[in-house]
């Protein structure tokens, strides 16, 4: 089996040096001290001879947040530099001739920042776990959420290294990926609701009129929105009442399947199909071969006037 060596290279710089493992601890102690935080107010709060659910949704939804706003807003952070970086120390051209194919250059720049990430998520299965002590949150909800943290990660490491790859500097190229970043969670949500003011509003029953029941539907922008999907996510797993870590979606939003399946599935399809093609549209956009055939077409063009 061939291991990237980009990515091999790159884990062994990053992990040589005790700032990845001080990193760990020290975001292991802070989700840690807001576990206990959290379950010994609401013990306070609890008979000493019954055991209430409402300690784990409230861990589990405010320790879940915590995780998902790290992994949106760091994420993009570790990979909107990774190319542009390379470009600036003027190594990408050393990089571009050796053996290595586009897509694997790509992949290992990618994954190999994002993997102080994943390590992240996967450090905190055990406190995450405490929950379990209380019921309410069984294992499959557990790994469900994991795995959405996993699609966001690839879906914001893919737009950071996209805009990385067409942007020359790192510091513009991280303005722009937060600002599509941002787009994607809240602008969405403005366009959705800009939609149903301008085009809905005038759709209004008269007094008496009888208001027709229909399917729950969900404006297809909004299944690109992670923020939305790890909403519907905590809705399905605690319950529509129960939105703890995110109270101000819950109220915004309707609750339950939509037209038979979860959007926060959908979200999952479509973070993993959008990486994949901001991948593949970034592989192509360095690869050494396209540009030789773009200067053939060039000086073809000009021979021939």
């Amino acid at each position: 089996m061939n291991f990237n060596p980009v990515l091999a290279k790159e884990l062994k710089v990053k992990m040589r040096s005790w700032k990845a493992a001080g990193m760990i601890a020290l975001y292991l102690l802070v989700l840690t001290l807001v576990a206990v935080f959290i379950i010994i107010n609401m013990m306070r709060d609890m008979s000493n001879t019954s055991v209430n659910k409402q300690a784990a949704t409230v861990t589990y939804g405010f320790l879940g947040t915590i995780q998902f706003l790290l992994i949106v807003f760091i994420a993009p952070a570790l990979t909107s530099g990774a190319i542009s970086g390379e470009r600036e120390r003027q190594t990408l051209d050393l990089l571009l001739c050796t053996k290595l194919r586009p897509v694997t250059i790509i992949l290992g720049k990618m994954l190999s920042s994002l993997s102080q990430v994943i390590l992240l998520i996967i450090a905190s299965f055990p406190i995450f776990a405490t929950v379990f002590v209380f019921g309410g949150i069984s294992v499959a909800n557990l790994l469900e959420l994991f795995l959405f943290y996993i699609a966001v990660a690839l879906l914001m490491g893919s737009i950071g290294i996209f805009f990385s790859t067409f942007i020359k500097r790192t510091t513009t190229s991280n303005v722009v990926t937060y600002g599509f970043v941002l787009f994607l969670l809240f602008g969405t949500l403005f366009l959705t609701a800009l939609y149903f003011q301008v085009f809905k509003s005038a759709v209004v029953p008269s007094p008496g009129m009888p208001i027709p029941q229909t399917k729950t539907t969900l404006f297809p922008l909004l299944y690109s929105n992670p923020l939305l999907g790890y909403a519907y996510l905590l809705m399905d797993q605690l319950g529509g009442g129960n939105m703890y870590g995110i109270p101000f979606i819950g109220s915004l939003i309707p609750g339950g399947a939509v037209n038979g399946m979860n959007p926060w599935k959908i979200n999952i399809i479509f973070n993993i199909a959008a990486s994949c093609i901001f991948l593949a549209v970034t592989s192509y956009r360095i690869n050494p071969i396209r540009k030789k055939l773009t200067r053939k077409k060039k000086v073809v063009k000009i021979v021939v006037k």
